[in-house]
C-alpha cells in the first residue's frame, strides 16, 4: 500500500533497480543499472527516515580514502561538502537535513527574503544556480500544509514553493537474455576504432553523481580525483552500493594496464560525488547540491544515472546553471519501457532541454524495449555491459545507467579533440554522427541514433545539421522539449521544422541568437502552418526571445527566416521547444464549489492537469440509490493518479495506492439520493507541475433498488407490519432489517421470506418483546424462499432479517401473518360451527391435524367419525370383528373395533372397512342413529324431496329429522350422497350429546 501523506515528507533518491515498479511518489528517481536487491516499499521509507535523521558530527574531521593513490585520494577540503554550504539564516534552525515536510521556496529577488509567519526556516541554499532558495516547513507540525502552502504560493515575492521530491537511481530489471560477450558494447559504439585517435581525457574533470565509487578498485583508483560525500559529510565518497562503481568502470576503467577491463576513457579525471546512500536513496535538494558542487569544482561533464517522473522547477534551475557555466549534463532515460509500455516517459533530469538524454539498445543494436522512450531522447548506447564491481571485481550490468556513461565518455573524447567546443556543439556533434537505427530520422526510441564514438572524434561539426530544410516539404523534425543548434545563412535562407503536439495546447519556441561581439540582433520572423494553411506570423526583435503558439494536437510546421530578406549576416542560433497542455473541457473546476456537474450515469471523463497543483472536481446528484465504482487511469507515468470521493458534507475518502502511471480504483460504493463529489489530481506531490498527459475517470453506475423500510437496522427502529401484508427490502453490507408485529390473542405466527437472490443465504430470527429468541429460519444453498410458523401467545414480536452478502439489484419479500388460535385451532374463528368445535374440544372429543387446524369444511372420513363417536359416547362393548384394512397400527384401530363390537358400523364385502373413505350425509345419519340406539320406521311421506321413501337410509333420515338432529337445505333437499364435513358431523354429534 502506498504510504499516505508523502507530499509532506522529503522523499529520497533510490538506487535499487527492482524499485522501478514500486517507487512512486513526488520526485522519485532511480538508477538505470540492474541490481541484485529487491527492497520493499517499507525499506524505502526506513531508508528515508535514516536519511532524514542523519547529521554529521560537528567538526568531524574527514577521512582520506584508505589505500587510494595520493592523486585520487579526496582531500579534507573536498570531502566536507561544497564551499559556501548553506548556513542557518538569522532566526532559523540548525543546518540539518530537512525532516518530513520539507519544502523548497524560491524568492524572486534575494532582497525580498524575509521571515514568514507560521514557517520555520531550516536552511538557505547558497547556490547561485538556483537563486535565493530556502528549505522550510510549517512551524506547527500539525498545521494544514495545504493552506500553509497556498499562502506561500500567493505571495508575489515567491517564485515557487514545492515539496522536496525524491530521486532514485535508474536500475534496470534483471534480464533473461543470454549473457553477451564481455565488452561487446565497445564494438557497437565504435570505441575500439576511436582509440586509434584518442582514448585519454586529462584536460577536464568528469563528475559522477551516484552512490560513490570503490576508491581502491585497481581499475579505477588511478583515474579518480577528489570528490565529496554529501550523504555523510566528512567521509570519503566510498561506494557502499555498487552502482556508482559499475558506472565508473564503463566510463573510465583504466586501460592498457593489464588489469580487468578498459573503460571508454583509459585515463581520466573522474570526480566521485556520493549523493545516494547504501540503498540508493537521496532527494532533490541533495541532487541539486551535487550538480552545483561539480560545476563549481570545475567539472565539465556530469553523469546522472538517476531519474524521476515529476518535473521539478528547482532542478530545472540547477540544470540551467550548469549549462550557463559550460558544463554538459548526461543522464539516463529510465528502464520502464516494458513495465509501463506506452505510459513510460523519459525521466528527469534527462528530459530537461539541455541534458543529453541517453536511451538503451540491445546486443543487435536495436532500440531496447525496456528503455524509456520519448521525444527528449538524444542518442542511444548499449544497454548491457561488463564493468567494475565492488571489492575490486567485475560483473555484467544492464540498464540506461550503463548507457549514459558511454555517451559521457564520448563527449569527453570529443572535447579532447575539440577543446574549444561549447556544450551545445558537443551535443550537436554526437547527434550528427550517431547511426540511425530506428525509424528514419530522429525518433522517440533512439533519438538521433546509436552512439558512434569513432565518427564523433573524426567527424566535422556542421553548423546546421538540419539542412536542407528550406521548404515545407523538407521540414526537419524538431523533438519537443529539446534544444537544437542551427544557422540562418542569410536573408534568403529559411529553416522549416515540424513539431508534433501530443494534445491541444501551447508550443513555446525560445530563439537565442549566438552573436559575435559587436553584432546587432537581427529581426526574425516565424510563421505557424498546419496542413499548408498559415495559422499566424510573429516577429522577434530580441536576441533571446520566446514566442508562443496555440496549437491543435498533431503535426505543426514552423518557418523561421530573416525579416529582412536582403540581410547577408549569418546567424547561428539555439532553438528550444516546450509544450503546455490546454485546459480540459471541464475547467474551471479547481475548487469544490466549482465542481463540474456530471449526469448520474455510467460514463468516461477525460481531463488533464494543465497547471501547477491542478485539482479537478466533479459532482453527481443521484436521484435514486445505486452502486458506484470509480477508477482513474492515465496515459503517462508523469501522472500518479490520485482519487477522492465523498457525499456532500462528509469527509472525502482518498484512494492513492499505486505507482506512477498505474490505475487507481475504488471498491463498490453504495450511494443514496444526494450529491456526491469526486476529486482527481496528480499524486506526484501536493503541487505537481502541469503535465502533457491526460487522465480518464471511469464512472460505472449500477442503479439499485432502495429499501423503503430504512432505517430499520436496530430493534428500536423495527418496521411495524400488518398481518398478511407484503413488504420489500434490499440488504447492504453488514445490514440487518428489523420488523415487528403485535398480536392481541393467541395465534399461529407465520414468517415468510421470498425472492432470495442466487448465491445468497438469508436468515430470519424471531424474538419476543424481551428479545428472547423464539425460533429461526435459515435458507439453504440456492433456496429462493423460506417460511416457518409457530403457535405463540398474545404480545409483541420482532423479526431480524440478515443475509450472507449484500444485494440491491432485486428485492427480497417479507411477510408476517397470524391466525388466531381458538380451542387450539386457527381455522375456526368466524366459522358457523366454531362454538360446537370449541365445546367438543374442551371435552376431548375433537382434535386438530397437528398444525393447529381443524379443517371444518373438509370431508370427514369413516375413521374420523367413528373416533369422535367413541370418544363422545364411550360404549362399553368389547371389540368386534376386525377388518382387513385396519391393522392394530392404525391410529383409529381401537375406536373402529369397539364401534364394530357395538354394531354401530359394519364393513364392505370382502372384509374391508374403508377408514379413509368419506362419509356421506345419509351414512352419517344411519351411523348416528345406531349409536344413539334410536328406533326408526319407514316414513309414510317423503321428508326431503331428494330422499325417496324406498331409499335405504330414508327411515334414519326421517328419525334424525324428527329428533331435530339433522336438517336439510333451503331448497328442501337433503343431498344424501354428498359427503359430510367435519363441522357438520361435529354439530350433529353435539346435538346428540345434548338430547
Amino acid at each position: 500500500m502506498k504510504p499516505k501523506g508523502t507530499v509532506a515528507v522529503m522523499p529520497t533518491l533510490v538506487c535499487k533497480d527492482t524499485f522501478y515498479s514500486a517507487m512512486r511518489h513526488s520526485g522519485r528517481l532511480r538508477f538505470a543499472a540492474a541490481a541484485a536487491f529487491a527492497p520493499r516499499r517499507a525499506l524505502l521509507h526506513a531508508a528515508l527516515a535514516a536519511l532524514l535523521l542523519w547529521s554529521a558530527p560537528a567538526g568531524a574531521a574527514p577521512a582520506a580514502a584508505a589505500g587510494a593513490a595520493p592523486a585520487a585520494s579526496p582531500p579534507a577540503a573536498a570531502t566536507a561538502g561544497p564551499p559556501g554550504a548553506a548556513q542557518p539564516a538569522a532566526g532559523g534552525g540548525q543546518d540539518e537535513p530537512a525532516p518530513p515536510g520539507g519544502w523548497l521556496i524560491k524568492w524572486r529577488d534575494p532582497a525580498l527574503a524575509k521571515p514568514l509567519p507560521g514557517t520555520r526556516l531550516l536552511r538557505r541554499l547558497a547556490m547561485p544556480a538556483a537563486g535565493a532558495v530556502d528549505v522550510v516547513r510549517p512551524e506547527d507540525p500539525g498545521a494544514d500544509t495545504s493552506e500553509w502552502l497556498l499562502r506561500l504560493q500567493r505571495m508575489p515575492e515567491i517564485a515557487y514553493a514545492e515539496p522536496i521530491g525524491s530521486v532514485k537511481l535508474l536500475a534496470a530489471p534483471a534480464s533473461n537474455d543470454p549473457e553477451l560477450p564481455k565488452l561487446q558494447h565497445l564494438d557497437q559504439i565504435g570505441a575500439l576504432t576511436a582509440w586509434s585517435k584518442v582514448h585519454d581525457q586529462l584536460d577536464l574533470t568528469i563528475a559522477l553523481i551516484d552512490t560513490g565509487v570503490d576508491l581502491d578498485h585497481p581499475d579505477l583508483k588511478n583515474n579518480l580525483v577528489a570528490g565529496t560525500n554529501l550523504v555523510s559529510p566528512g567521509k570519503p565518497p566510498e561506494d557502499d552500493n555498487g552502482h556508482g562503481t559499475a558506472v565508473a568502470g564503463v566510463l573510465a576503467g583504466e586501460g592498457n594496464n593489464k588489469e580487468g577491463i578498459a573503460g571508454i576513457l583509459w585515463r581520466a579525471k573522474l570526480m566521485p560525488i556520493k549523493a545516494l546512500d547504501a540503498d540508493g536513496f537521496g532527494d532533490e535538494e541533495r541532487l541539486g547540491k551535487a550538480i552545483v558542487y561539480a560545476v563549481d569544482h570545475g567539472a565539465r561533464i556530469i553523469v546522472l544515472s538517476v531519474g524521476l517522473y515529476r518535473y521539478s522547477p528547482y532542478l530545472r534551475d540547477i540544470v540551467q546553471y550548469a549549462e550557463s557555466k559550460g558544463a554538459l549534463l548526461v543522464a539516463a532515460s529510465g528502464n520502464d519501457g516494458l513495465a509501463l509500455g506506452s505510459k513510460a516517459e523519459v525521466k528527469y533530469p534527462a528530459a530537461y532541454a539541455t541534458v543529453l538524454a541517453v536511451a538503451g539498445v540491445d546486443a543487435d543494436g536495436k532500440p531496447e524495449s525496456r528503455s524509456n522512450a520519448g521525444p527528449e531522447i538524444d542518442i542511444a548506447a548499449p544497454w548491457h555491459v561488463y564493468t567494475t564491481a565492488l571489492g575490486g571485481g567485475y560483473k555484467h550490468e544492464e540498464g540506461t545507467s550503463m548507457a549514459a556513461p558511454q555517451a559521457a565518455a564520448a563527449a569527453a573524447l570529443v572535447w579532447a579533440v575539440h577543446p574549444g567546443y561549447k556544450p551545445y556543439q558537443v551535443r550537436a556533434l554526437l547527434r550528427q554522427t550517431a547511426k540511425d537505427i530506428g525509424k528514419q530520422g530522429v525518433d522517440d526510441a533512439s533519438g538521433y541514433g546509436l552512439l558512434q564514438i569513432d565518427r564523433a572524434v573524426t567527424g566535422v561539426l556542421r553548423a546546421d545539421g538540419y539542412e536542407p530544410n528550406d521548404t515545407r516539404q523538407t521540414a526537419h523534425k524538431f523533438p519537443l522539449g529539446k534544444r537544437i543548434a542551427a544557422e540562418l545563412a542569410g536573408g534568403q535562407d529559411k529553416d522549416w521544422y515540424t513539431l508534433d503536439a501530443p494534445y491541444d495546447g501551447v508550443i513555446s519556441l525560445q530563439i537565442q541568437g549566438l552573436l559575435s561581439g559587436g553584432e546587432t540582433t537581427p529581426i526574425l520572423q516565424m510563421t505557424h502552418v498546419v496542413g499548408g494553411v498559415v495559422q499566424g506570423t510573429k516577429v522577434t526583435k530580441l536576441g533571446n526571445q520566446t514566442v508562443e503558439w496555440n496549437v491543435k494536437k498533431g503535426r505543426n510546421e514552423f518557418e523561421l527566416h530573416y525579416f529582412d530578406s536582403t540581410a547577408k549576416q549569418r546567424l547561428p542560433y539555439l532553438l528550444t521547444s516546450s509544450f503546455e497542455i490546454a485546459p480540459d473541457s471541464y475547467e474551471v473546476n479547481d475548487k469544490q464549489y466549482q465542481a463540474f456537474t456530471l449526469k448520474p450515469q455510467s460514463q468516461q471523463v477525460t481531463g488533464n492537469f494543465h497547471q501547477t497543483g491542478d485539482r479537478d472536481w466533479y459532482a453527481i446528484h443521484f436521484e435514486t440509490g445505486g452502486t458506484l465504482k470509480l477508477s482513474l487511469s492515465t496515459d503517462s507515468a508523469r501522472i500518479d493518479p490520485a482519487l477522492a470521493f465523498g457525499r456532500q458534507g462528509a469527509t472525502l475518502q482518498e484512494i492513492d495506492e499505486n505507482s506512477e502511471g498505474e490505475t487507481e480504483s475504488s471498491e463498490p460504493i453504495n450511494v443514496t439520493p444526494g450529491i456526491y463529489y469526486i476529486r482527481v489530481h496528480n499524486g506526484m506531490s501536493a503541487q505537481a507541475g502541469p503535465s502533457a498527459a491526460s487522465y480518464t475517470l471511469h464512472i460505472e453506475l449500477i442503479s439499485k433498488y432502495t429499501d423503503p423500510n430504512e432505517p430499520n437496522n436496530k430493534a428500536y427502529e423495527a418496521t411495524g407490519v400488518a398481518k398478511g401484508s407484503d413488504y420489500w427490502g434490499v440488504m447492504g453490507a453488514e445490514d440487518a432489517d428489523w420488523y415487528q408485529l403485535r398480536l392481541g390473542s393467541e395465534s399461529v405466527l407465520s414468517v415468510q421470506v421470498t425472492g432470495i437472490p442466487s448465491g445468497i443465504r438469508m436468515k430470519a430470527e424471531v424474538f419476543d418483546k424481551r428479545q428472547k429468541p423464539l425460533f429461526t429460519l435459515q435458507s439453504a444453498k440456492n433456496e429462493t424462499g423460506m417460511v416457518k410458523e409457530q403457535r405463540v401467545q398474545a404480545g409483541l414480536y420482532y423479526v431480524k432479517v440478515t443475509a450472507s452478502g449484500s444485494f440491491d439489484r432485486q428485492y427480497y419479500g417479507f411477510r408476517m401473518d397470524a391466525e388466531q388460535v381458538v380451542a387450539g385451532f386457527r381455522d375456526i374463528t368466524g366459522h358457523w360451527a366454531a362454538d360446537t368445535i370449541v365445546a367438543l374440544s374442551k371435552d376431548g372429543i375433537v382434535e386438530g391435524s397437528g398444525n393447529y387446524r381443524f379443517y371444518p369444511n373438509r370431508s370427514i372420513t369413516r375413521a374420523e367419525a367413528i373416533s369422535m363417536l367413541v370418544r363422545a359416547l364411550n360404549p362399553s362393548a368389547s371389540a368386534g370383528p376386525g377388518f382387513t384394512d385396519v391393522t392394530s397400527k392404525h391410529w383409529a384401530y381401537a375406536a373402529i373395533t369397539k364401534a364394530s363390537g357395538t354394531g354401530w358400523v359394519g364393513g364392505y364385502p370382502g372384509g374391508a372397512f374403508g377408514p379413509g373413505k368419506p362419509i356421506t350425509r345419509e351414512e352419517m345419519a344411519v351411523i348416528l342413529l345406531r349409536a344413539l340406539q334410536l328406533n326408526s320406521a319407514r316414513p309414510y311421506a317423503a321428508t326431503f324431496k331428494d330422499v325417496k321413501l324406498t331409499r335405504w337410509s330414508a327411515p334414519a333420515i326421517q328419525t334424525m329429522k324428527q329428533k331435530a338432529l339433522l336438517g336439510g337445505y333451503p331448497d328442501g333437499s337433503f343431498r344424501p350422497e354428498q359427503t359430510a364435513s367435519r363441522a357438520e358431523f361435529a354439530a350433529l354429534l353435539l346435538r346428540a350429546m345434548n338430547m
